[in-house]
C-alpha cells in the first residue's frame, strides 16, 4: 500500500500527536506511579525509626525514634534546589507556630561540605539522608514525610508547588 503524497504530511501530523499524546500520558502516570511507590515504600519501611542517621557537621548520629512524643517532619532537601530553600524557609515559618514539631532536614545529593554555611539559617535537626532516600526511592526533591507523635507516617508529599504549611496542618489534624 502506498501513500498519496498530498496525504502524507497529515498522516506525519496526526502520528506526532498521537506520540505526543502517549508521552506526556506516559510521564504523568510514570512520575505518580513513582509516588505512590514512594508513599508504600515509607509506610511498609521497618527501619524508618530505629535506623540511625549521621547528623550533618557532627560527630553524633540520630534516629528518628529518639524524636517520639513530637510531630515529625522529615524533608529531603539540597543546597542547590531553589524549590528546596523555598519549603525550608515556609518550614521556618511553620516552626515558629508549631511547638510541638521537629524538624528533620535530610540531605541528599549534595554535599555536606556545601550545605554547612547554609545550615545556622534554619533550627532544624540536619541529618544525612542518602540512604534513607535511595531506600525509599524518593522520586524528587524537595519531598517529606510526616510522622505523628508515635512514629507512623501519617503522608508523604513529593516537590513544592507552593505553601505547604496549611497542607501539613491540615494532614496533622485529619489523623
Amino acid at each position: 500500500m502506498k501513500l498519496d503524497q498530498k496525504y502524507f504530511v497529515p498522516f506525519m501530523l496526526i502520528v506526532a500527536v498521537v506520540t505526543m499524546a502517549v508521552i506526556v500520558f506516559s510521564s504523568f502516570n510514570f512520575q505518580s506511579n513513582q509516588e505512590k511507590e514512594f508513599a508504600e515504600k515509607a509506610m511498609q519501611y521497618s527501619e524508618l525509626l530505629t535506623e540511625y542517621h549521621p547528623v550533618v557537621a557532627q560527630e553524633d548520629s540520630l534516629s528518628l525514634e529518639q524524636l517520639n512524643g513530637n510531630k515529625v517532619i522529615i524533608v529531603f532537601w539540597a543546597s542547590w534546589s531553589d524549590r528546596s530553600a523555598d519549603i525550608m524557609h515556609e518550614l521556618d515559618e511553620l516552626l515558629s507556630s508549631e511547638n510541638d514539631l521537629v524538624i528533620v532536614a535530610a540531605l541528599v545529593l549534595d554535599a555536606t561540605e556545601t550545605a554547612e554555611p547554609i545550615l545556622p539559617e534554619h533550627e532544624f535537626t540536619y541529618i544525612d539522608g542518602t540512604k534513607l532516600y535511595n531506600t525509599l526511592m524518593v522520586p524528587g526533591i524537595p519531598s517529606y514525610i510526616l510522622l505523628d507523635e508515635d512514629g507512623g507516617v501519617i503522608a508523604t508529599h513529593v516537590g513544592y508547588k507552593g505553601s505547604v504549611k496549611d497542607l501539613i496542618l491540615n494532614q496533622y489534624s485529619n489523623e
